[in-house]
């Protein structure tokens, strides 16, 4: 029997004291108590590593009746609680069970997870619902060497000798920027990263100041009177892509991976066009397969396009081959001024 207005829902035979933690466990808690909470939970075996433990589930959506809740353990409360949550059960980790095409909620869980400093992990039910891959293998790369080990280090050492060089190029660009139109010569604007994460990315600014204030969000064209003199050069070089090299650093990005969007543009594609979100799957890069094979984005048929594109690097971003081609590509753009 479960009582919907308990704080806490228990499984039999699991003792959860609250708080318990002998300092040598990680304890993790899932958000969502739903059919994808419980199918991450079943398969629980297949990602834990030794001395994790899942000590129970954070409620974000209501209750429902199609799962069998008496598998799970427990209800610790409702995201709004996570403050005390994660106090009182020493929580280390978050992962978000949530559907990621619910993407408003993912966000708001992500912004409370980082209120509260907690470690968190986004968690896709594309595999169990489209594919039909078991749980456990979402989690089956997590010590992939060349995702989390030397293309970090190949990520971080490139791009620091990347500013380093172009660094002189800045003081041109800089001026160029401000002789050409008023207004600042950096610009920064949200952006959605791997697993939903939002950050902040860095640009050399090409368009006229407040270019979208009347229009809200929108495309870029091919003659787009937005763009300025100079920012028409930038763009065709991909100049005004170097501050990015700063997100690498950080390590926001990768140098190679699918374009980064904007939160708005992510929120309508993932409506209108099948499998976008696979797109979150990894860091967002400087440059990419779909970057040098294509153009900037003017339709949404050139989005389904370079989607395309994005899925074909994902499957195969392990081939060394395939990224040398593409870094090849981008140095023949910049020195050419062949882009779109």
């Amino acid at each position: 029997m479960i009582e919907r207005n308990a704080a806490r829902v228990t499984q039999p035979g699991i003792s959860l004291k609250p708080g318990a933690n002998d300092g040598l466990n990680y304890n993790i808690a899932i958000v969502g108590f739903n059919r994808i909470g419980y199918n991450l939970y079943k398969h629980k075996d297949g990602f834990l590593r030794k001395k994790q433990r899942i000590v129970g589930f954070i409620n974000e959506y209501p209750l429902t009746q199609d799962i069998p809740l008496v598998n799970m353990p427990n209800l610790l409360g409702d995201i709004s609680r996570l403050h005390q949550i994660v106090q009182e059960h020493r929580i280390q980790k978050i992962i978000i069970a949530l559907d990621p095409q619910d993407f408003h909620k993912v966000h708001e869980v992500i912004e409370h997870c980082e209120r509260e400093n907690v470690r968190y992990e986004l968690v896709s039910d594309l595999y169990d619902v489209v594919y039909g891959h078991a749980f456990s293998q979402i989690f089956r790369d997590i010590s992939r060497s060349w995702e989390f080990g030397p293309r970090r280090i190949f990520d971080f050492l490139v791009s620091s000798l990347l500013f380093l060089l172009f660094l002189p190029s800045w003081i041109l660009i800089a001026l160029a920027i401000k002789l050409d139109s008023r207004g600042p010569v950096l610009y920064s604007q949200e952006r959605v990263g791997k697993k939903g994460k939002i950050f902040r990315i860095f640009k050399f600014r090409s368009m006229h100041v407040d270019a979208e204030k009347f229009t809200g969000p929108q495309l870029a064209s091919a003659n787009d009177p937005r763009i300025t003199r100079v920012g028409r050069f930038l763009r065709k070089t991909r100049l005004d892509e170097l501050p990015q090299l700063i997100n690498v650093i950080k390590g926001d990005m990768s140098l190679i991976g699918p374009r980064p969007e904007r939160p708005y543009f992510v929120e309508k594609y993932r409506r209108e066009i099948p499998f976008y979100i696979n797109r979150l799957e990894v860091k967002p890069g400087v440059t990419g397969l779909a970057q040098v094979e294509t153009g900037y984005d003017e339709t949404i048929d050139d989005v389904r396009i370079k989607l395309k594109y994005d899925l074909q690097y994902i499957d195969k971003r392990d081939s060394i081959r395939l990224n040398l081609k593409i870094l090849f590509k981008t140095l023949w753009v910049v020195l050419t001024a062949k882009g779109v």
